[in-house]
C-alpha cells in the first residue's frame, strides 16, 4: 500500500494544536483528531466565524477581519440601541455603550480609533449625531450638517480625516449630500450625481466609493470620489442595496444585499474600474455589515436579525482545510 511517507520521504506531524502552517503542510490535530492541511485559495471562501452577542441588524460597522468594531443596530421591533461589540477574530465581545441609541448610522476608522455618524434615533427621528470612541468610551464629536441614515461614508478613513455621503433624510429621499471632516470641522463637499441610501461604500477621505443602493429604485451604479468631486466607475453586476462593505475604492467588496424582492448571497469585488462575481456568502442578509479587506472580509449581523457572522479569505491566501477520513 502506498503511503505518504513512501511518496513525500517523511511522516505526517502529530501536534496537540493547530501550527502556523506553510503551504502544502499536512499535520494530525491529536486534541481534535483531525487529519489538516494548509493550501492556497483559488477563488475565495467564506467560514463561519464567532456569533454576535445579540441578534441585530442595520448596524454601524468598521475595521479590519480580526479586530472589528459593530455599534448601533436594531434588535427588533424598533429596538435601536446603544450597543456595541468588538471582535477579536475569533469571538465578539461587548464594549462600552454609545450615548445616543440608533440604527443605520455609519462606521469610520479602526476598532480602537470609530467613528459613528448620524443613524435613525427613533422611527422617523433622523440624526447629525456623530460619536467617536478611543478604545474605552464613547465621546460627542461635531455633528454632522446633514441628517441623514443609512449613509455612506470613507470607512478606512480616521477620526480627523473622512467623509460621509449620500442617505436618507426626513424627506424619505436619497440626497446627493457629501460632506468631509478634516478634525476641526465638517464642509460641503461635491455633491454625488445620483441620490442614495442603503449603499455600498469604502475608501479613504480623498479616494472613497459609492456603489449600489436605492433611489426611486434599485441602483447598480458607482461613483468614485477624489477628495473634491465624483466620477462614474463601473456599474455592479447586479442592482442590489443593503449589502456589507469592505475594502478600498480600488479593492472594494459588496456582500449579499437585496435586489428588492429577493435577498441576495452574491459577493462582487471592484478593482478601481470594473466589478466581477466573487464567491458567495453562505447565507443572504439585507442590511448586513462588513469590515476589513477583500483579502480578509467580515460580514455580520442583517435583517431578518441574526447573530452570524462570516469571514472571508481572498484569493491566493493560505488556508486551513480539514481533510475527511470516511
Amino acid at each position: 500500500m502506498t503511503t505518504y511517507k513512501g511518496i513525500k520521504g517523511f511522516t505526517v506531524q502529530n501536534v496537540a494544536s493547530d501550527p502556523t502552517a506553510n503551504t502544502g503542510q499536512v499535520w494530525y490535530n491529536s486534541s481534535t483528531n483531525l487529519l489538516k492541511y494548509s493550501g492556497v485559495t483559488t477563488s475565495g471562501s467564506w467560514s463561519t466565524g464567532g456569533a454576535l452577542g445579540t441578534a441585530s441588524g442595520v448596524g454601524a460597522s468598521c475595521g479590519t477581519q480580526t479586530a472589528a468594531i459593530y455599534m448601533g443596530r436594531n434588535t427588533g421591533a424598533g429596538a435601536y440601541n446603544t450597543t456595541s461589540e468588538k471582535y477579536d477574530g475569533s469571538s465578539w465581545t461587548a464594549t462600552p455603550s454609545l450615548n445616543t441609541a440608533r440604527q443605520g448610522g455609519q462606521g469610520i476608522g479602526t476598532q480602537g480609533a470609530a467613528v459613528c455618524a448620524a443613524g435613525q434615533g427613533s422611527p422617523g427621528a433622523v440624526l447629525t449625531a456623530v460619536e467617536n470612541f478611543d478604545g474605552s468610551s464613547w465621546t460627542t464629536g461635531t455633528a454632522v450638517s446633514n441628517a441623514v441614515r443609512n449613509l455612506g461614508s470613507s470607512t478606512s478613513g480616521t477620526q480627523t480625516a473622512m467623509v460621509v455621503f449620500a442617505g436618507i433624510g426626513a424627506s424619505g429621499s436619497g440626497n446627493t449630500d457629501t460632506e468631509s471632516w478634516n478634525g476641526s470641522s465638517w464642509t460641503s463637499s461635491g455633491a454625488m450625481s445620483t441620490g442614495r441610501y442603503r449603499l455600498g461604500s469604502a475608501g479613504t477621505q480623498t479616494a472613497a466609493l459609492a456603489y449600489g443602493g436605492y433611489s426611486t429604485s434599485t441602483l447598480n451604479a458607482t461613483e468614485e470620489y477624489g477628495g473634491s468631486s465624483w466620477t462614474s466607475g463601473g456599474n455592479l453586476g447586479t442592482a442590489r442595496y443593503g449589502g456589507g462593505s469592505a475594502g478600498l475604492q480600488t479593492a472594494a467588496l459588496f456582500i449579499s444585499g437585496t435586489t428588492g424582492p429577493t435577498v441576495q448571497t452574491a459577493v462582487e469585488q471592484y478593482d478601481g474600474s470594473s466589478w466581477t462575481a466573487g464567491t458567495a456568502v453562505p447565507t443572504g442578509k439585507n442590511l448586513n455589515s462588513g469590515a476589513g479587506t477583500t483579502a480578509a472580509a467580515l460580514m455580520f449581523g442583517g435583517l431578518p436579525h441574526t447573530t452570524a457572522t462570516f469571514e472571508f479569505t481572498g484569493a491566493g491566501a493560505s488556508l486551513t482545510k480539514t481533510v475527511a477520513t470516511t
